[in-house]
């Protein structure tokens, strides 16, 4: 156990119906089931090259390399924290070979030498992130440190984030987001110069507005924008319905432009 880390301070949750195991704050970023179903959501196939911005604990990255067991993912942070977490989480869940994580801040001017070192015009296959979902200004901020880090934004930031997420993406590669419907214009507005968008609402039941998204850019692609037909999260009696399970348990990923929700 690394000793900057106190293990008091933190859980071992289990993911994917057990099949991957995460260390992660009591107080801080914990994962949930966005995390799962972003990872599911990235379209990545074998042999793909897929950088994670924000990874905090690694959650994300280490769920998608379960999906997808040949692909190589980068994985990046700016919190110490996070970074040893993902680190030893990557470790924990023997996916070394597949995950490497980097102690980098997305806004980082120089980001691309930092990923590439000389390898200067190599590109990501796909990307994906679940930014912060409040703004600062307009949220009561956390009194956690990793908190405030996890779950605030400045105002600016995301776009920010976004374009430079699509500096090192390749020609019809994905970015893919989740967020809160509130940061949902922001998203859109920035997207839209790179590509074709699709928008997947998230609703916790039928007849419920939708209170969380899913966004998916592909890159230099001229298709008109898109917005899907809901995932719905929960069934009438509170339990997760069979598709939104099915993610969960690490059954099966999903297409976010197909009613089924899954790969064939």
């Amino acid at each position: 156990m690394d000793k900057t880390i106190n293990i008091d301070t933190t859980t071992r949750d289990k993911f994917l119906d057990g099949k991957i195991i995460i260390e992660q704050l009591k107080d801080g970023g914990r994962s949930g089931s966005d995390t799962i179903l972003l990872s599911a959501a990235v379209p990545a196939k074998f042999g793909d090259f897929v950088l994670e911005i924000g990874t905090g604990n690694a959650t994300a990255s280490i769920a998608l390399a379960h999906f997808v067991k040949d692909i190589k993912i980068v994985a990046i942070d700016n919190d110490d924290t996070n970074v040893l977490l993902a680190q030893r989480n990557v470790q924990l869940n023997d996916m070394n070979n597949q995950i490497t994580i980097k102690n980098l801040d997305i806004l980082d001017t120089k980001i691309r030498s930092h990923l590439f070192s000389s390898k200067k015009n190599i590109s990501f296959d796909h990307i994906f992130m679940n930014p912060p979902y409040f703004d600062s200004k307009k949220n009561i901020i956390p009194t956690s440190h990793h908190n405030k880090i996890a779950k605030t934004f400045s105002v600016n930031d995301l776009p920010k984030w976004i374009d430079a997420a699509n500096n090192l993406l390749k020609h019809n590669g994905t970015l893919t987001i989740i967020n809160k419907v509130e940061n949902l214009l922001s998203i859109i507005n920035t997207l839209g110069h790179y590509g074709s968008v699709n928008i997947l609402p998230l609703t916790s039941k039928r007849r419920k507005d939708a209170d969380r998204i899913i966004v998916q850019l592909k890159k230099g692609s001229k298709s008109k924008a898109r917005l899907l037909y809901p995932l719905i999260m929960h069934n009438e009696n509170g339990h997760y319905t069979d598709n939104v399970e099915n993610i969960l348990r690490g059954n099966t990923r999903f297409d976010i432009q197909q009613l089924n929700y899954k790969h064939q």
